[in-house]
This record gives structure tokens, sequence and C-alpha cells, in this order.
């Protein structure tokens, strides 16, 4: 069912993308990573450690909001990279901003800004293809259940 307010983004037609495993997207560059009450729950029973504990040895707070820890390169502490690339080693239960990327309101705002994030993401522009529909749904669902309820 396509949105009249489709005509309004240039991203009208849809994008592409698809996980390469580089990493860029996790790390090289500071940041935050903001989670939810929920997703700090799922990510602590993951770890099999109390939501303290978890938040003692992974998180910060940063912009004032908690926020994943970053290694000294700026790599998430979730991060692992090995021979066979990037992975998370709490891919399962990562914040809804992980998995929802790079389909961020600030990356869509303009084709200059999914430009920006491109030129270092390699799995931009290739890949799945997202329509319309299927970008705002992601859109809606990282506004809805992540912006309103962040730690």
């Amino acid at each position: 069912m396509a949105s009249a307010n489709a005509n309004a983004v240039w991203w009208k037609d849809g994008l592409n993308f698809s996980c390469t495993r580089c990493g860029a997207c996790c790390g090289r560059e500071p940041g935050t990573v903001r989670f939810t009450r929920l997703e700090l729950s799922a990510m602590s029973r993951l770890l099999c450690v109390s939501e303290e504990k978890f938040k003692e040895n992974y998180t910060w707070r940063k912009y004032g909001t908690l926020s994943l820890k970053e290694r000294r390169n700026y790599d998430c502490v979730f991060l692992c990279i090995d021979d066979c690339g990037a992975k998370c080693d709490i891919y399962s239960e990562r914040p809804r901003q992980c998995v929802s990327f790079p389909f961020w309101p600030e990356i869509l705002e303009n084709k200059d800004a999914w430009k920006r994030y491109s030129d270092s993401c390699p799995g931009m522009n290739a890949g799945k293809f997202f329509s319309y529909d299927e970008i705002s749904v992601i859109v809606v669902e990282y506004i809805h259940d992540g912006i309103s309820k962040f730690l």
C-alpha cells in the first residue's frame, strides 16, 4: 500500500542494501548505540548477566543517554572482526538502532546524507532491494520503538 508521502521523499523508488560484514557501521568513528529497556533486558539475558552488570560492563552515558561502550578505536564493544569479516557478539539481540541501519531518518534525510554514509558502507546501493513501504515500516518502528524509549 503506497503512501501519499512517497512522492515527498527522494527515495520513493526504493533503495538497495545488503550487509557485507565490513563493520563500518559498528565502529571506526565515534557514535552512540542507544537501546530501550526491553533491549537491555534481552541483551543481558543473552549474555547471562544481570541488567545492572550489563550496564556496568558494556555501557556508558553519552550525550545524556545510555549507549553501548566503544573501544579506543571507536568500534562497538560487541564488534568482533575475524578472517570472515565483522560480526556482532549480540547479533540476535542487537538494538533496533543496529537492526534498522542504514534506514535511519538522518541518513534518509537527503541524497547527500545517503551518499556520505554509502561512501564508507559497501552494502549501501547494492544487494537487496527495499521498497518505499518496506523502508517506511523500518523507520516508523525505529522511531516508535526506539527514540521515545531510550534509556
